[in-house]
């Protein structure tokens, strides 16, 4: 039986692009078309379903409205099973190709995207990945705006509809200033801390993980300073202002300020924070999504994410 069907492939494509840059000048620059074609792709397509799929801004871009975000999620289940399946009539089961966007947590990022993104030129040449950056908030909002296939980050929430997969732990660390009384230490426990000034990496749902080891420990947490900068916490860590609770561990010891910090454990039992792959529970993986998670997992159980051993601080070099 042969259907018949008022939209089209590449109002849907039109459409998707919109969806993903959420404003029509964009996505018209980004699929090398004229904007009154993407505008009027746009409009059949929402003349055809009875629905309207966007809010128009005026000059402040677009939002997705909820019969948008339902089309998207199919539109993206459809794309995917399309793609798969020209791959593979065109090429081997093993030759991912295409283009794939990944969420990545901020802090993350430069742990983990460099070593993936080369591993992945070479095993698969012909797979183009794009990266976005954001805290969980940011790249669950990506998962389910079908502006993101996968995403890499932190087990800190559950949410609905989201399968998470577990391929490796952090445990939290304190870092102190060289010259903190404590920093010659190998552990110390988070009451030592008590009264000292914090400053926190204050990102969505990370400030609570964090918030939430001090007062755990009976500690009411005094606040210094907050930035959602990684590198800023470390250094100004490093400045004296300060003690923090960090998770992943650069193998370099100096700062951006040239000044280094004293890594030290943390005795006792403290949660530690998983690193997950997730991705829509009710969206088949398309094998470009099943390479990257692959390559991730492999990363992850192949090598350590955080430097090999905490340790206090050591003399400057003369």
């Amino acid at each position: 039986m042969v259907h018949r069907f008022s939209i089209t492939l590449t109002q849907l494509s039109y459409f998707a692009e919109c969806a993903k840059t959420l404003n029509m000048t964009a996505a018209s620059q980004e699929l090398h078309v004229a904007q009154s074609a993407v505008s009027t792709a746009i409009s059949h397509l929402e003349r055809s379903l009875g629905a309207a799929l966007f809010i128009r801004q005026h000059s402040k871009g677009l939002i997705l409205t909820a019969a948008g975000e339902s089309l998207l999620r199919d539109t993206h289940r459809v794309f995917g099973m399309l793609s798969d399946s020209i791959e593979t009539i065109q090429s081997h089961q093993d030759d991912v190709r295409g283009t794939i966007t990944v969420a990545c947590f901020h802090t993350l990022t430069p742990f983990i995207l460099p070593q993936l993104l080369a591993e992945l030129q070479q095993r698969h040449p012909h797979l183009v990945v794009e990266v976005l950056e954001g805290d969980s908030e940011e790249n669950l909002a990506a998962l389910r705006g079908g502006r993101a296939e996968i995403s890499i980050g932190y087990d800190l929430t559950s949410p609905d509809g989201v399968d998470q997969e577990v391929i490796g732990s952090v445990r939290p660390h304190v870092i102190l200033h060289t010259d903190h009384p404590l920093a010659h230490r190998s552990e110390v426990a988070l009451t030592e801390l008590a009264g000292e000034p914090l400053v926190l990496l204050d990102l969505p749902d990370s400030r609570e993980y964090f918030l939430d080891l001090l007062t755990g420990a009976g500690l009411t947490p005094r606040i210094a300073y907050r930035t959602k900068n990684y590198e800023a916490v470390r250094s100004l860590v490093a400045m004296g202002c300060g003690f923090s609770i960090l998770n992943q561990r650069p193998r370099i010891e100096e700062t951006y300020t040239g000044n280094r910090t004293a890594v030290i454990e943390i005795s006792g039992d403290v949660r530690s924070l998983n690193v997950t792959v997730s991705s829509l529970s009710q969206v088949a993986h398309t094998a470009r999504a099943r390479a990257v998670a692959g390559a991730v997992r492999a990363l992850v159980a192949g090598a350590e994410l955080a430097a090999p051993e905490p340790r206090g601080a050591e003399p400057a070099e003369q």
